[in-house]
């Protein structure tokens, strides 16, 4: 039964009433019913009272199973009629079996989908073995750098000991345009991970619950379609990066009580184009490119299952046998990148210690080409001083009327200030908020404006934004 058959209370009374009919019953007078032609055409419902019918147990389970498979919405819109349809049912009553029916669901579904890895039978000696083969795999099917291969691999042997890390790096596969190999690579290290769980969608509460009870590596595809609009879900993506703060709290069960549920894990997330800066912060990118005509890859349908199994089953020991070893390892992380970017690199650098000096100068190469290059790109904020320092710089001017300073903002093509707010330039209010983030704010200032002439209002002077500049932009 899918979960869209809706069984109204006629239906239930039919499908009784049609058995009932096939086998008569005796009245209580020991009398059989005598029913004319007339009778048994017409619709049992007008033969059977609905309140004298009695619903079978296979017949209200088949009910429950349906409502367990229902968003909260549509349960809701539904509980009471399905509740008097089943005998009259108290709607407290249906809802624990419907919850019970929920709870058995998801304990199939965690079954089936998240799995625990058998550990390999003997002590795996030379990791960085089976970490050249993971590399090799990923080259073998992947169009995409030295550096994304390696941050990569560490990353898949990152999701084996996240008991050693105190910091879990989402993995952001992107890539300017669609057949780049996003989804493929995801694939790859969903299939090299340990407890994988993949989808390509999710709903904030389906998120943070599978987290919670799964403790799962997840693996989002197609993120950029819906991430963007959903506060919900990234909140649980960020809370999730850090031992330090890894607790949301939601209101569940009837009574709406708080309950804290634990979102820190391992997660890799794959789409087009950006996504939200906070994101971006507790990520490793990992961007790749559309392969050449000239260059040919396998496909992952091709890739034995055994093959990934195996390496999954060494892996499991060696994270068994190596887990301290890992926690205690040292590494000098790379100065030249920003502090979030050292957090983020720390747990794969310290695996690449264990795998060797080749291994660890190719992951600090790595660091550098990857974290250093996107740390450079400024923030939607710090663009705007860069900007705003531009203007002040063309106008030769120490002060701007706040007029004055959008015009020239939404004047330069190479600025992005004219088509911000979905194709709309940036407004007064919206320049006045973002520097309220620096602590700046208009003022009623003299000034010249753009024709030359002195006039007063409400305006910006270049000394109010030393400090941003000397913090934000040096």
């Amino acid at each position: 039964m899918s979960k869209n058959d809706h069984i109204s209370l006629s239906e239930l009374a039919d499908e009784q009433s049609a058995i009932l009919i096939k086998e008569p019953a005796i009245l209580q007078d020991d009398q059989p019913s005598v029913l004319s032609t007339d009778d048994i055409d017409q619709p049992s419902l007008d033969i059977l009272s609905h309140e004298n019918l009695k619903i079978s147990s296979n017949l209200a389970q088949n009910a429950i199973d349906r409502l367990a498979t229902l968003s909260e919405l549509d349960y809701e819109l539904e509980r009471t009629e399905i509740a008097k349809s089943l005998n009259n049912m108290s709607v407290r009553s249906l809802d624990k079996l419907v919850k019970k029916a929920k709870s058995k669901v998801a304990s199939e579904f965690s079954k089936g989908s998240v799995v625990d890895t058998e550990p390999y039978a003997e002590p795996v000696t030379d990791i960085t073995l089976v970490a050249d083969q993971i590399s090799q795999i990923l080259d073998d099917h992947i169009a995409c750098t030295d550096a994304v291969k390696v941050a990569a691999t560490l990353w898949i042997l990152m999701t084996w000991v996240i008991l050693a890390s105190h910091i879990l790096p989402i993995a952001w596969i992107n890539a300017p345009e669609k057949r780049c190999g996003k989804s493929t690579l995801l694939t790859l290290m969903s299939r090299m991970s340990k407890r994988s769980l993949s989808t390509s969608n999710i709903t904030g509460s389906a998120l943070f619950r599978s987290i919670e009870q799964y403790k799962p590596t997840l693996f989002i595809d197609e993120i950029d379609t819906f991430i963007n609009d959903n506060e919900g879900i990234r909140g649980v993506l960020n809370a999730g990066h850090s031992r330090d703060n890894p607790y949301i709290i939601r209101c569940v069960g009837d009574d709406n009580e708080p309950v804290p549920f634990n979102v820190f894990g391992a997660k890799a997330i794959s789409g087009i184009g950006r996504i939200p800066s906070t994101l971006i912060d507790r990520s490793i990118p990992l961007t790749l490119r559309r392969k050449m005509k000239s260059e040919t890859k396998k496909r992952v349908r091709d890739l034995p299952e055994d093959v990934t199994n195996i390496i999954k089953s060494k892996l499991a020991r060696w994270s068994d046998d190596n887990l301290q070893a890992v926690k205690d390892a040292k590494t000098v992380l790379p100065v030249t990148i920003n502090d979030r970017a050292q957090d983020n690199w720390e747990i794969l650098l310290k695996i690449a210690s264990i795998l060797g000096d080749d291994w660890l100068e190719q992951a600090y190469k790595a660091c550098i080409e990857i974290s250093g290059s996107d740390s450079e790109e400024p923030s939607s904020n710090e663009q705007l001083l860069s900007d705003i320092r531009t203007v002040f710089i063309l106008t030769k001017a120490n002060r701007l009327l706040s007029r004055d300073l959008l015009t020239e903002l939404r004047r330069d093509p190479e600025m992005s200030w004219s088509t911000l707010n979905h194709g709309k330039p940036i407004t007064l209010r919206q320049i006045a908020k973002r520097l309220s983030e620096f602590k700046i704010s208009s003022k009623d200032i003299r000034a010249h404006d753009l024709h030359g002439n002195e006039v007063r209002g409400k305006g910006y002077d270049i000394t109010d934004f030393e400090d941003a500049f000397s913090r934000y932009l040096s």
